[in-house]
């Protein structure tokens, strides 16, 4: 149900006007609702000029207290949703997006992607019921960035989720939601299929790292352990053996879930190339363990990640994203701070120890997707 309730909320208005009705009378304003589901959280969003402001605040609390949910989005997403997955199924690459997201969470439920036989046996009480839920209880945090005073904000927010009924207390979360562990590792990488030609295949492999909840200083570690690996990747798996022509280096670190975080890198290639691809991977792992980088390497890592976050923190997105806990984290705030001097902060040593710390065989996690239809190894 999670997974469908943002394809189908705001396209579905609110309880007194259908989205079409609502974008009628509000021709000429400025305004925007979006709703995602976080790990932690519901969370609705829009982007509005200062004029509209007051508007923008009126249209998220009607969509928190009277959500449309009406019956034709739904319903066309759900008819929908088979072809999206055939579509997915189709490519390596769209393959393991549907099968590995639920893998790599431990077979987590929320992460796991229904099946179209789970789809089409979805109801729109189902989902009325758990968004509603989920929508109705709890504290309302809410974080504002770009354009505005501190009193217009105060102002927005006093006539619409300040004037709100007092809520009750967010429902006691079930045992065990609050933790999310990284799969066992492989010795054999786990078998995924896809639909489409026999000869195209991905390799992928993870290690478990960290997370990003507290203190996020080792986390800021691994991704440039995983942006020198890039480098190194890109110079051996594309140029030098020419096995895939863009493979993927990246490093994740949930600010939700104590201890769940990896480092990856996938490349989709010929089915015979995988050993290769597993076999330059080790190398290159194996190098980076027992060798130090250079300070040049270190430096043609860390310079663009620092560029590019310089150049996101003159936006409101980069804000708005980094803000959102800050309520009930206020410790948020140093950590924001001292995203570049830590970066800047890493020695050649320090990635050194984290590639002996998280790059090591034995916790790695494998898998292939090969075409079924490919003969069976």
């Amino acid at each position: 149900s999670q997974m469908l309730a943002p394809m189908v909320f705001t396209q579905g208005g609110l309880g007194k006007l259908t989205a079409d009705e609502l974008s009628r009378v509000l021709t000429g304003k400025i305004y925007s609702a979006g709703f995602s589901i976080d790990g932690d959280a519901y969370q609705l969003s829009g982007a509005t000029r200062p004029a509209d402001l007051q508007l923008q605040m009126q249209v998220l609390a009607a969509y928190l207290t009277d959500p449309g949910l009406r019956a034709a989005p739904f319903e066309q997403i759900k008819a929908f949703f088979p072809q999206i997955l055939a579509q997915q199924l189709a490519t390596p690459g769209g393959a393991f997006g549907i099968q590995a997201s639920g893998l790599l969470a431990s077979g987590d439920k929320r992460e796991t992607v229904p099946a179209a036989s789970d789809i089409a046996a979805f109801t729109l009480d189902e989902l009325k019921q758990g968004v509603v839920q989920g929508l109705s209880s709890g504290p309302i945090d809410i974080v504002m960035v770009g354009d505005v005073t501190v009193d217009d904000a105060v102002a927005a927010v006093a006539s619409t989720f300040a004037a709100l009924p007092t809520r009750a207390p967010a429902a006691q979360p079930l045992p065990g939601s609050d933790q999310r562990r990284f799969p066992a590792p492989t010795a054999q990488p786990v078998r995924l299929t896809h639909t489409g030609p026999a000869e195209q295949a991905l390799g992928y492999i993870a290690w478990p790292t960290t997370d990003a909840v507290d203190d996020r200083t080792e986390a800021r570690k691994v991704s440039i352990l995983a942006e020198v690996f890039k480098l190194r990747v890109l110079d051996e798996i594309r140029e030098k053996q020419a096995l895939a022509y863009s493979p993927r280096v990246g490093s994740s670190a949930s600010d939700v879930f104590k201890g769940y975080g990896s480092i990856f890198v996938m490349a989709e290639t010929a089915a015979d190339k995988i050993p290769a691809f597993y076999a330059a991977v080790d190398a290159i792992t194996a190098s980076l363990r027992d060798t130090p980088i250079t300070e040049d390497e270190l430096n043609r890592a860390r310079l663009p990640t620092i560029e590019s976050l310089r150049r996101s923190q003159a936006g409101n997105e980069y804000w708005l994203g980094q803000l959102e806990d800050l309520a009930a984290k206020p410790a948020t705030l140093e950590q924001i701070q001292s995203h570049i001097s830590d970066l800047e902060s890493f020695t050649v040593a320090d990635i050194q120890g984290a590639a002996r710390q998280y790059l090591t065989a034995d916790t790695a996690w494998k898998a292939e997707v090969v075409s079924d239809k490919a003969p069976a190894q």
